[in-house]
Parts: C-alpha cells; structure tokens; sequence
C-alpha cells in the first residue's frame, strides 16, 4: 500500500476509534438488538459463523477480547496476525455478505486497522467492537 493511502487509513481508522467512545451500559459502548452493528457483530463472531463466540446476544456485549477463541495466552505472539485475519473476515462478511458499505472517509484498510486495534486489547469489549464497527460501516436496513 503506498505511504499517501497507507496515512490516509491510518487516520480514518483513529477518527472511528475516537468517536466511538461513548457512554453505555458497558463504558465506552451501547448494546442494542436495534444497532445493525451490534447484530452483526454478534452474529459474525458466533459459533455458527467464525466460531468466536459462543453466548447468547444479552450476554455477548461484556464479553471481553480475550474471551474469544483466536486469544491464546500460551502464544501471544501471534495475536496480531490472528486479530488481522478476524478484522478482515469481519469486513469482508459485513461488506460482502451483509451488503454494508463504509462510511465516508472509511476503507477496507481503515476497518481493518480499527477493528484489529480493539481485537488486540485484552479488556475490551464485543460491545466495543461493535462501536467501532459502527463507526468503520452503514448498514443498509431497509434500504432497497
């Protein structure tokens, strides 16, 4: 990736994590059944999909990134490779599957920075994943 496209991603993907960080039921985030991302993020993360997760919706939104599957405690090392295979699925699914498109100024290099800089944090939440996922993607409900 050129350096020019490469600062451009870079800076998007800052721009996501900062204006995700809200307040919510769990700091930083708000979990709701009616957030397209949250839904979706859920889903995609679940057994039934990439095998992440294996909770209910309600119960999901605490569970921390190292409650994952892909956290390995024994081999952190390979973390960041891991987490980078996860945010480019995620993407992917959400773009390619789910049919969302990214929001202005977002690219598939800003969502994959973004989402792999909350996978890497041990005490982050999937209720925070989703708020950068949010931020990073438009989901079109409804929307024909």
């Amino acid at each position: 990736m050129p350096k020019k496209k490469a600062r451009g991603a870079k800076k998007a993907a800052e721009a996501a994590l900062t204006a995700a960080s809200g307040e919510g039921a769990v700091a930083n985030c708000v979990w709701s059944n009616n957030n397209a991302a949250c839904v979706n993020t859920w889903f995609c993360l679940s057994k039934d999909l990439m095998g992440q997760l294996s909770v209910g919706f309600d119960e999901a939104a605490t569970l921390k990134m190292s409650d994952l599957a892909f956290w390995n405690k024994v081999a952190p090392g390979n973390r960041q490779i891991e987490a980078q295979a996860i945010a480019d699925m995620l993407t992917k699914l959400f773009t390619n599957m789910i049919g969302a498109t990214y929001e202005p100024g977002q690219n598939f290099a800003s969502a994959v920075l973004a989402l792999t800089s909350v996978l890497t944090e041990e005490q982050k939440t999937v209720c925070e994943l989703a708020a950068v996922v949010d931020e990073q993607h438009r989901f079109l409900i409804g929307e024909a």
